[in-house]
């Protein structure tokens, strides 16, 4: 009964995590924070999970059941995590609550499923799912996209002379459309990576610059190789006309 009610405790507090976007209004959050944040959601629910299996009766049915619902439920726990959702969901706090419920959810029947089907299954899968939403906000199990190398890119005494002059947006156009619109849409409307649209009312150029040169993961490094120091300016400078 003790467990049940424990069990019951931290389910609320699940949900009210859960729910944030509902009251924390239209955020958008860098993707390594948002990892991060989803596994914290995966972890209390498999708790839970864990804290309702324990005082439970057992199964009835076909083990083949739990099986299959244990080893579903991580990966459509992960495919919720894909980061291209994030940028639109932070503009939809119906949607992101709904994502983190769904996490939830998963998270939940990862542990639960796994212990029904046998104990101590449901405890690591639910470590595993844990680890792989951990690892993934450092860029682990994340493919960096195709890096096309131009001729601008090379470095060379050239590039090094003129990195000092104005930026040009209409080169960095042009730049962004073949290393970066990939990710982050032809537009800057958002896709695997972030979205960009109004990038300028969060960054000056000076830090975009900074956060073009040295990204976090899964975002990959393309200065100094793919990109100049020129080619890091312009670009800079064409996210920052983005309305």
């Amino acid at each position: 009964m003790k467990s049940r009610t424990v069990a019951y405790i931290v389910l609320a507090v699940t949900i009210v995590f859960a729910i944030a976007p509902t009251y924390r209004g239209q955020i958008e959050l860098p993707v390594r924070v948002h990892h991060l944040l989803h596994a914290m959601v995966l972890v209390l629910a498999a708790f839970t999970g864990l804290l309702f299996a324990r005082s439970a009766a057992p199964a009835k049915g076909s083990r083949a059941f739990w099986l299959i619902v244990t080893i579903v439920a991580p990966m459509l726990a992960m495919f919720l995590m894909w980061p291209s959702n994030y940028s639109p969901l932070d503009r939809l706090p119906a949607a992101h609550t709904a994502e983190h419920l769904g996490l939830a959810l998963l998270g939940f029947l990862t542990a639960y499923a796994g212990q029904q089907y046998a104990t101590g299954v449901g405890v690591a899968m639910s470590l595993s799912l844990w680890a792989m939403a951990f690892l993934a906000a450092w860029g682990f199990g994340v493919s960096p996209p195709l890096q096309v190398q131009t001729a601008a890119a090379a470095p060379t005494a050239a590039a090094a002379a003129n990195a000092g002059t104005a930026p040009d947006p209409h080169h960095g156009q042009a730049v962004f459309s073949q290393n970066c619109a990939s990710c982050h849409g032809a537009q800057g409307q958002g896709g695997m990576g972030p979205r960009l649209i109004g990038e300028s009312s969060r960054k000056d150029l000076m830090q975009a610059e900074a956060w073009i040169e040295n990204p976090q993961p899964p975002m990959p490094k393309l200065y100094p190789g793919t990109l100049s120091a020129q080619d890091v300016r312009d670009v800079a400078a064409y996210v920052e006309t983005l309305k």
